[in-house]
């Protein structure tokens, strides 16, 4: 299941990056990526793209279940299509992005469980789904701040690019990393983690919360680059959380 979902995620950033390779190739950040830097043809790409998504979406077929492999494609399908092709025309891309991010453990879910819909629709699975879909909000709220500038280049509709002083993007974060906060709280009351998952969920989003405030009040790109790099730790630390202090047994 993980190689399958890989190669799907490879299969849509590839056609992600074929679709964008004019913008790509003005933006600071990517223009080095094989595609605007032409170490690689768009037809090349697209086979690659092409090749990786059947191979992925062959192993979850092969190796879980119609379901999983449904939601390889639906995945494939938003990044590809409905995210790309939003970047350029609406804000709403990033809302759109975070889905396609929030799919992966639902995916791992069913792979594991059968993937019937009562599973899909479990506490267990909605917040596992929930908290990746969260975390996007924080994570890249931050990033596109410290890179205005480059997306503005590319043409992209992010937040960022049309509030370049950054106010909307410290509102943004905070409201996202207050609902990240009653996530843990919530696993702990629905019986799916012990307390202590709630307790260590508190204090690392009181943290989370902290450099959003402190990025509300000063937008810097210090701090703004406080709150990414956070976010890179954040993920993994709450995910092992929840696997550490899970009260589900063998589930």
């Amino acid at each position: 299941a993980c190689i399958g979902t890989g190669l799907c995620a490879a299969s849509a950033s590839t056609f992600n990056q074929v679709i964008e390779v004019d913008r790509d190739r003005v933006m600071r950040r990517t223009q080095a990526r094989p595609l605007p830097a032409k170490q690689i043809s768009p037809e090349m790409a697209s086979l690659w793209g092409a090749g990786t998504g059947v191979a992925g979406l062959g192993l979850l077929l092969a190796g879980t279940n119609p379901t999983t492999a449904a939601l390889g494609l639906l995945n494939i399908g938003l990044y590809a299509g409905a995210y790309t092709y939003s970047k350029p025309h609406t804000e709403l891309n990033t809302w759109i992005g975070s889905l396609v991010g929030a799919v992966p453990p639902v995916m791992g879910w069913a792979a594991a469980t059968g993937g019937s819909m009562s599973e899909l629709l479990s506490p267990t699975c909605v917040s596992l789904s929930l908290l990746l879909y969260l975390w996007q909000f924080p994570h890249f709220f931050a990033l596109s701040f410290l890179h205005r500038d480059d997306y503005q280049r590319g043409g992209f509709q992010m937040v960022a690019v049309n509030d370049p002083l950054g106010l909307r993007s410290a509102e943004l974060i905070l409201e996202y990393s207050f609902y990240l906060t009653v996530l843990p709280l919530a696993c702990t009351a629905l019986g799916l983690t012990s307390a202590m998952f709630a307790v260590e969920g508190c204090l690392v989003n009181g943290y989370l919360l902290y450099l959003g405030r402190a990025f509300h009040k000063d937008r810097t790109g210090h701090n703004a680059r406080r709150i990414f790099l956070t976010s890179l730790w954040y993920l993994p630390v709450l995910m092992a959380g929840v696997l550490f202090h899970s009260q589900l047994g063998d589930e």
